[in-house]
């Protein structure tokens, strides 16, 4: 049942698609790429994968004759170009915003395990239609601490934001 006064509380934000939007809200170029990143905050249980606040890389790309293997071309290179893998995989999932919709996941080489890293889309037109935008628009958020945990074999997230000053004087810069 709908109550008001609940739908009226603050919420801290969950991703970062409220980003995407403004910004088409605005004068926005066709062809055009735009980026932000944000702070998100989800009631996680935490574990080795999962934190409750997180970054995120929020994106779209605006162009005509774009598709749904332009986006998952653009996400596989990008995510080979920050992770160094090639081991990426692709779901089907469900967003309210885009259709088609997708998940991916990347195998991490000491968890030995997938980890999901990103959700995507095409924006539906009742997103982009009240913007003017008449061209489709890839748009996606990828979750930068668990690009990171990848590319750097880390087997704990947790330990992003260590206060273990062991842990910390030997970690990558």
């Amino acid at each position: 049942v709908f109550d008001e006064k609940i739908a009226a509380k603050m919420l801290l934000r969950t991703q970062g698609t409220a980003l995407s939007a403004r910004k088409m809200a605005t004068d926005v170029k066709i062809p055009g790429a735009y980026f932000a990143v944000a702070r998100c905050y989800r009631p996680d249980v935490l574990d080795a994968t999962h934190l409750v606040e997180f970054n995120q890389c929020e994106g779209i790309v605006l162009k005509e004759k774009l598709n749904f293997s332009n986006l998952l071309g653009l996400l596989s290179e990008f995510t080979k170009k920050i992770t160094g893998t090639d081991k990426i995989r692709f779901r089907p999932h469900y967003f309210p915003y885009t259709e088609p919709s997708v998940e991916a996941d990347i195998w991490h080489p000491k968890l030995k395990c997938w980890v999901e890293v990103f959700g995507a889309g095409i924006f539906r037109p009742e997103v982009t239609a009240p913007f003017g935008i008449k061209v489709p628009v890839l748009a996606w958020g990828i979750g930068i601490d668990r690009l990171f945990m990848i590319r750097e074999s880390i087997e704990d997230i947790r330990q992003l934001f260590s206060q273990d000053i062991r842990y910390l004087r030997g970690a990558k810069i």
